[in-house]
């Protein structure tokens, strides 16, 4: 493994890890007394997203998710061995970030922060009322707007606003939450999924939670390509236009004073 993968993968361990163990750890509520208000567990989902994207995104990209990590390969951001090699980390980081949750949080309140739950803490579930085509359906749309945003972050006309991409980008993940998590838990992360599964024996639907945001995420990246990706004569001009802001910065700033 070059040197560059091997940082990239790290970060994507680290990363994943502090995801799970931020975002999982918001669902604890008010120890003892109550579970969380939805708000709480989406703002610290979000929240943490901002984060980490701030501080590992310069490193690996943060994708902290398969299907975001599948948008980018199918871009051609990233290469299929180097897809693989994120998702492996992505999976390692999920298990630890949640492993470490484990050890710091007092056993009863590892019941979505209820003692009276029997739900295991973020292990993501379809509610009663909703069918499997229907959580799979909400897990496909859901997916496919994260990835939708994620490949608007990608394209070269995006390229101005890089400073703003850890809070929108968090800030869509608290809009979407609120909204699908009464459904499915709106997990759109494989990663996010298994790891709670994995540490509590909670396999049920599980495939639904790995088809529906990697389906979602193929359908965001196609959507985007198909509908508003860059025609090679528009890159030439973007290229163009960004070369001549830039030379034109250049002689405002070296403008000698009169």
């Amino acid at each position: 493994m070059q040197e560059g993968t091997f940082t990239m993968f790290v970060a994507e361990i680290i990363a994943t890890a502090s995801l799970l163990f931020l975002g999982c750890m918001g669902g604890i509520g008010i120890w003892g007394s109550s579970p969380p208000p939805p708000l709480q567990t989406s703002m610290t989902f979000g929240m943490a997203v901002n984060l980490l994207i701030m501080t590992y995104g310069h490193l690996s990209g943060a994708h902290m998710n398969p299907a975001v990590t599948l948008g980018a390969v199918m871009i051609g951001l990233k290469s299929a061995p180097t897809g693989l090699i994120y998702v492996l980390a992505q999976f390692i980081g999920a298990t630890i970030g949640y492993g470490l949750i484990k050890i710091v949080t007092p056993v009863h309140l590892m019941s979505d922060g209820n003692p009276a739950s029997t739900a295991p803490l973020c292990v993501t579930v379809i509610h009663p009322e909703i069918t499997i085509v229907q959580g799979i359906l909400i897990e496909i749309l859901c997916t496919s707007l994260i990835l939708i945003g994620a490949c608007a972050t990608w394209d070269p006309r995006c390229a101005h606003t890089p400073d703003s991409v850890a809070i929108r980008f968090g800030m869509a993940v608290v809009s979407i939450s609120l909204a699908a998590a009464p459904y499915t838990g709106c997990s759109m992360n494989p990663a996010r999924t298994f790891a709670p599964a994995l540490w509590n024996g909670a396999w049920k639907d599980q495939w639904v939670y790995w088809v529906g945001p990697m389906a979602g995420g193929a359908l965001g990246t196609s959507a985007y390509q198909v509908l508003f990706a860059i025609k090679e004569d528009d890159a030439d001009k973007t290229r163009d236009e960004d070369y001549e802001s830039v030379k034109m910065s250049e002689i405002a700033t070296n403008t000698p004073d009169i």
